[in-house]
């Protein structure tokens, strides 16, 4: 069997040269002229369930769906340092809340001097990650 090939046309398109809807054209070679079989197509069954969900964005874009709330650095620290005032035993002043970081930004407690005596300092740094822990949840740090 000789290979026709022109310029421009693919095997595709020697195949339906072949078969002209479905028809064997005469005077082929035998195994191009042997029967073939046809597989039914079975009908697709679509769920209720699929049709009722509402449409999601794929996984990349449900990132960008939840972005939270921007907030600067000093404003994140102004939330920690007064909710760290709400607590019975917080000094008046003394505290300095630092906040840094990028993507997973973190928070920092600095007591001073003018704090006075702190019988127990972790436990202060330990509520300072909590309460950042949570608003790290809702805000994203945004650069100036």
């Amino acid at each position: 069997m000789e290979s026709k090939e022109t310029p421009g046309h693919s095997l595709a398109a020697l195949v339906e040269e072949v078969f002209a809807f479905g028809m064997r054209q005469a005077g082929l070679p035998e195994i191009i002229q042997a029967p073939t079989t046809t597989i039914a197509a079975q009908p697709y069954q679509l769920s209720t369930q699929i049709l009722q969900e509402p449409a999601r964005p794929p996984g990349s874009l449900q990132v960008y769906a939840q972005r939270r709330e921007l907030k600067t650095a000093f404003e994140l620290a102004a939330m920690i340092e007064f909710d760290l005032a709400q607590h019975p035993d917080c000094p008046e002043r003394g505290f300095i809340v630092t906040v840094y970081g990028a993507t997973d930004w973190r928070a920092m407690l600095t007591i001073t001097p003018a704090a006075g005596r702190i019988s127990d300092p972790q436990k202060w740094r330990d509520l300072t990650d909590e309460f950042a822990g949570r608003l790290r949840q809702r805000y994203d740090l945004a650069w100036d």
